[in-house]
């Protein structure tokens, strides 16, 4: 775990004065301890701090410590005692009173040394009344109680998300670098489930459907919540927070302008009254006119301590600047008081006259989301954020010097580690309300046009290097996409929709990519035209988007536009019209339009090799596709060459572990399969899984289907206990993405069922075939081939039940589905016609016999 230098020389001087104020030399402390003096030494400089709570309250009791002394050398080691540490700020020097607060939330949240006791507490009330910091200090003054303390920013669900990443990396959990997102925040619930004597703080929360969706299930240890939501329900044990009395109110206020000094006492508050009167009834002015609102004292104090203007002349020019500033503001006002608003606005205005790219800076951070601004945004993206910023951007030392600017004020912090800007979103708001229309606008695009500039264009054929830097943008992009009103015609709008778009679907989050898609394409119909390239581009991938959900319906007609367009433009034989074609002839193939599907596939392939030569990948991508047509319908000699060739061309154009391999190696399987070709069949199955896995990381939708193909497998050998662990994991990964309808679920419990069934277990497999027809009847229509398997399979668990006429009818109608889906001399067609006359004969005798 790391801790800041400020950290160690806090200690190192607080232990210095004990021990010398014991008239104690290091050697003769170090005596005592029973630990080399060189180690007493490294304590005071600051290299290192004791390891474990124990050698602290030792240390403690040789320098004669009372109980308040030995509590403060404990509170600045703290962060060389807690074992799993993640707080975002450091511990708040001018934190004043809140001593009731603070013992009900002890008492609420305290967990026994002997067993630990699950509790949940949030600190209610108005924005600025100074939840958050009421937090923060509880965190760091009992933090020794706990074996880890992490913070959540709990505003919204990307917040928590990124939140929960970090924990992860502070844990080392494995696979905390999981490109499924997913998958990483279980791993982090999973923890908290497991381990006790934890302290989560959930900063923030705006949203209790949220909270309940990402809280662990079960808990071993206590969270505190910042909130400003009256009605909490059962989630937490509620404390009412108020703003701060009057004289607390005066105190925080003088120690925060450093008037008074960071521990003084009210008879020092007493004392100032009578030496300088005329402060302090500008203090007592200005507490009153504030209400005692912490967040909007400590800007105050913060003002005057960097300007140096005194209480009097703030207090003047709160009053004159005031009504001015009232009318500035926007809708959002009731948020938070004037004092608020009036206090940053005096701050912007100042730091802004010493360097004029200042304002422009902070005009642009408003537009974004408060934290892990990424300053590349500026760097990189600078020639779109007007002419002042880069200037400013493209010379290190005047971007370095802005920022210094920016920070001395508190409009900005920066976190120099992670190159990010972070800027309180009480700032935001007072920078937004004081902004005209048109400067909004003007702002907004050119932010707009700068994350456009930087957000990486995701194909679905690339690796994923970029994932990362498109996380860092992801929340800014998001939340401008979400705002932008004035600049909908925008090009720029339209591509950073798409960019994000596509980096979502990638990420498998298809209800967050749907909307972007479709406000992309309504941007490019109404500025291009309807029959423009890039329409044709949102609109393949628009429809890529809803055949990953088999909503075949809705993808139909935009692959059908997406066709005509590219022909329109490019002509007949450009290999963009070949990508419409293979397109458009999956999802006939995916539906078992069959008929439909294969002269658009030979017509893809046709065009592909003579224009872009017969070895290129996407003839293989074409002739893989073909082939796999071919042999949903039994022509497996056809079939097989077609895939042959293909993963030849695939493997030396792209390497044996590229996604688009494990493609075909799983269709050639499978057609080895079904040849009962099992020992050839099963090692290209697990090569497909491990492709995917490294490609896609462990738990990724995709995965699903190479796992129900390796179950199937397994299965028809009779290897039971090698196929079951493989249908529960695509069914996990299916239902973990909420994902409890999709067909590839359907074909988990068909797995499932079968291995119940095969093994006698009619009772287990009745509930799973149930399950699986009633979500291909739904997904797939009442006559695809894949509810004629689940009819059939249905048919066999009747049969051995006895009940033969039920058998009879499952298997009539599974014969029916595929004599005219995939032709009466099919294989499956064969197999289903052999069951139905063996069902039909074991009827007629059965019939005979009760008759005699």
């Amino acid at each position: 775990m790391t801790t800041n230098s400020k950290n160690f020389h806090s200690f190192g001087a607080l232990l210095t004065a004990f021990r010398k104020r014991k008239r104690l030399t290091q050697r003769q402390l170090a005596q005592r301890l029973g630990v080399h003096a060189n180690t007493i030494s490294s304590w005071e400089l600051g290299s290192y701090l004791p390891a474990t709570r124990g050698l602290v309250l030792e240390l403690a009791h040789h320098l004669g410590l009372d109980e308040s002394e030995t509590r403060q050398l404990l509170e600045v080691s703290l962060t060389g005692l807690a074992s799993y540490w993640l707080i975002p700020r450091p511990r708040n020097p001018f934190f004043t009173g809140r001593e009731e607060i603070l013992e009900v939330l002890h008492a609420q949240l305290h967990v026994d040394q002997e067993a630990d006791l699950p509790q949940s507490s949030a600190l209610r009330g108005l924005g600025g009344v100074g939840k958050t910091q009421i937090a923060l200090e509880y965190a760091y003054r009992y933090a020794l109680e706990y074996n880890a303390v992490f913070w959540i920013e709990a505003e919204t669900a990307e917040n928590i998300v990124s939140s929960l990443l970090r924990i992860a990396a502070v844990l080392q959990l494995p696979g905390q670098d999981d490109k499924d997102q997913q998958q990483v925040v279980a791993a982090v619930q999973r923890w908290f489930t497991t381990h006790g004597r934890w302290l989560l703080i959930w900063d923030n929360v705006e949203n209790l459907h949220l909270l309940k969706r990402f809280l662990p299930s079960a808990r071993q240890g206590a969270i505190l919540l910042t909130t400003r939501l009256q009605a909490l329900g059962t989630s937490a044990l509620s404390v009412d927070l108020l703003p701060m009395e009057h004289e607390e109110g005066m105190i925080f206020l003088l120690r925060r302008t450093k008037v008074l000094t960071q521990h003084a006492s009210r008879e020092r508050l007493h004392q100032f009254a009578e030496q300088m009167p005329s402060h302090y009834a500008a203090a007592q002015e200005l507490v009153q006119a504030m209400g005692g609102l912490p967040l909007a004292l400590d800007q105050a104090g913060a003002y005057i301590e960097e300007t140096q203007c005194g209480l009097p002349h703030y207090l003047e020019l709160f009053h004159t600047q005031r009504a001015i500033l009232l009318q500035q503001r926007g809708e959002g006002s009731h948020d938070h008081p004037a004092s608020i608003s009036t206090t940053f606005t005096l701050a912007i205005t100042t730091t802004a006259q010493r360097h004029p790219a200042i304002r422009d800076l902070a005009s642009i951070c408003a537009l974004l989301q408060p934290e892990a601004i990424p300053e590349e945004l500026f760097r990189q993206g600078a020639e779109h954020l007007g002419a002042m910023l880069e200037s400013v951007c493209h010379d290190e030392l005047d971007w370095n010097q802005v920022i210094a600017m920016a920070c001395s004020y508190s409009l900005l912090s920066r976190q120099p580690g992670e190159h990010t800007l972070s800027m309180h979103r009480l700032v935001q708001a007072v920078l937004l309300d004081i902004m005209t229309e048109n400067e909004r606008w003007q702002w907004t695009q050119r932010v707009i046009n700068a994350l456009d500039a930087v957000f990486p264009e995701v194909y679905p054929t690339t690796d994923h290097t970029f994932w990362k830097q498109c996380e860092r943008f992801l929340p800014h992009a998001l939340l401008c996409l979400h705002r932008a009103s004035r600049v909908e015609e925008s090009l720029a709008l339209a591509s950073l929709g798409y960019k994000v778009a596509q980096y979502l679907r990638e990420r498998g989050r298809y209800a967050e990519a749907e909307p972007l898609y479709q406000r992309t394409l309504q941007i490019q119909e109404h500025v291009l035209g309807p029959d423009h390239l890039d329409v044709a581009r949102t609109l393949n991938y628009l429809a890529v988007l809803y055949w990953y959900q088999s909503k075949h319906t809705e993808a139909e007609p935009l692959y059908q536009r997406t066709l005509q367009i590219r022909e329109h433009v490019l002509g007949p034989d450009h290999p963009d019209v070949a990508a419409a074609l293979n397109n458009l002839a999956l999802l006939y193939w995916q539906q078992s339009k069959y008929a439909q599907a294969e002269p658009l596939y030979q017509r893809a392939v046709h065009i592909r090799e003579r224009a872009q030569g017969p070895d290129h990948p996407d003839v293989a991508t074409s002739l893989n596709n073909l082939g796999a047509l071919y042999w949903e319908q039994g022509r497996y000699a056809e079939a097989e060459p077609l895939y042959r060739r293909a993963l030849h061309t695939l493997e030396q154009a792209l390497g044996p572990d590229h996604s688009l391999v494990s493609q075909t190696l799983n269709n050639l399987a499978l057609l080895l399969g079904d040849q009962e070709k099992y020992a050839e069949a099963e090692p290209l199955h697990w090569q497909t899984l491990s492709i995917q896995e490294q490609a896609l990381g462990p738990d990724h939708p995709f995965l699903s289907k190479a796992l129900n193909n390796l179950g199937f497998l397994f299965l028809n050998q009779g290897k039971y206990a090698e196929a079951e662990p493989l249908f529960q994991r695509a069914l996990t990964i299916q239902e973990q993405r909420q994902e409890a309808d999709h067909y590839e679920v359907a074909t988990s419990l068909n797995g499932q069922g079968n291995l119940a069934r095969d093994q006698g277990k009619y009772a287990e497999a009745e509930p799973l075939f149930q399950r699986a027809l009633t979500i291909q009847e739904q997904h797939s229509g009442q006559h695809h081939p894949a509810t004629a398997q689940v009819c059939y399979d249905l048919a066999i668990l009747r049969q051995k039940q006895g009940n033969l006429s039920e058998a009879l009818s499952l298997a009539a109608r599974a014969l029916s589905i595929r004599s005219e889906s995939l032709g009466a001399t099919h294989p499956r067609t064969a197999t289903t016609r052999t069951l139905y006359a063996q069902l039909e004969q074991e009827h007629k005798e059965r019939t005979d016999a009760d008759t005699c």
